[in-house]
């Protein structure tokens, strides 16, 4: 990853120098001539931009060539490492581009992934109707959304009848893709967020899941920018924000795996990126 950060430096400096080469070669065109002095800045300017095109030519060959090798080796490195693994993906019904990362990641370590689709933010625990739905199981707790959260939890680490999930569902607050009642699905990841923030509900029930001795993850991409990641982490769960890339696979893997816990950040550039790779 430090290439690719040297890379980007490389890109803004030749951009930087095309500018200002543009801004002097329209003096040249407004003043008709410059003098020897302005004449070498050019020149210079000229030299530093050649060899700042062709160190980035460079770079992209090297990275190019690096990004095969980690795709390759994280591909041998996951698998089978989460074979008869039930895996929960809280996702949102915002658009969500790190869903079919997340999914294709637990399937390529032979995992299963069951996909909860929050329908609404916060679950729609405002809605008169989910709101019933929800007290016909749960009662009148003092907080509904975090009794709903840990009551997901219970049900979905567990097996058999999942009569909230279940009610929760038929009132169009939730949707549930591959969470078979047989199946123990005992950790869970949460992408889910509404309006570039991460939704509560979902996060109350990665920490349901933690609090119970499960392990949890909150997950972005690097590009998506609603704080999962960082929102997670601040919650002492594990977080990265590079799914969707080989050390993003890597991480999600590991970290369902035992890999080292914590919080994988490109924003941290004197932190880890992803975690050491877990001793046999």
């Amino acid at each position: 990853m430090y290439n690719l950060r040297y890379h980007l430096a490389s890109l803004v400096a030749v951009f930087l120098a095309l500018a200002l080469g543009l801004i002097l070669g329209g003096l040249v065109v407004g003043q008709g001539a410059l003098d020897a002095q302005q004449r070498a800045i050019v020149s210079g300017l000229q030299r530093d931009f050649k060899r700042l095109n062709d160190d980035n030519q460079s770079l992209s060959a090297e990275i190019n060539v690096e990004r095969d090798f980690s795709e390759q080796m994280t591909n041998e490195w996951v698998r089978d490492r989460l074979i008869g693994r039930n895996v929960v993906v809280l996702t949102s019904g915002d658009k969500n581009e790190g869903l079919a990362s997340a999914v294709a990641a637990i399937e390529s370590a032979g995992g299963k992934a069951a996909v909860v689709t929050l329908d609404k933010s916060g679950m729609g625990l405002s809605d008169p109707k989910i709101v019933a739905a929800a007290r016909s199981v749960v009662g009148t707790p003092a907080n509904l959304a975090e009794s709903v959260a840990a009551s997901l939890a219970a049900e979905w680490t567990g097996t058999g009848a999942r009569p909230l999930t279940e009610a929760l569902s038929e009132a169009g607050a939730l949707t549930v893709e591959g969470l078979v009642s047989s199946a123990e699905a005992t950790q869970a990841v949460t992408l889910a967020a509404f309006d570039g923030k991460p939704d509560t509900v979902a996060m109350g029930i990665a920490e349901a899941y933690a609090a119970a001795g499960f392990n949890a993850l909150g997950a972005q991409t690097m590009t998506s920018g609603n704080s999962v990641a960082a929102t997670a982490a601040a919650a002492r769960l594990s977080a990265f924000d590079t799914l969707g890339t080989a050390p993003g696979q890597f991480t999600l893997v590991a970290l369902f795996s035992g890999g080292r816990q914590g919080y994988y950040t490109l924003g941290n550039e004197d932190g880890p990126i992803f975690p050491p790779v877990p001793q046999p």
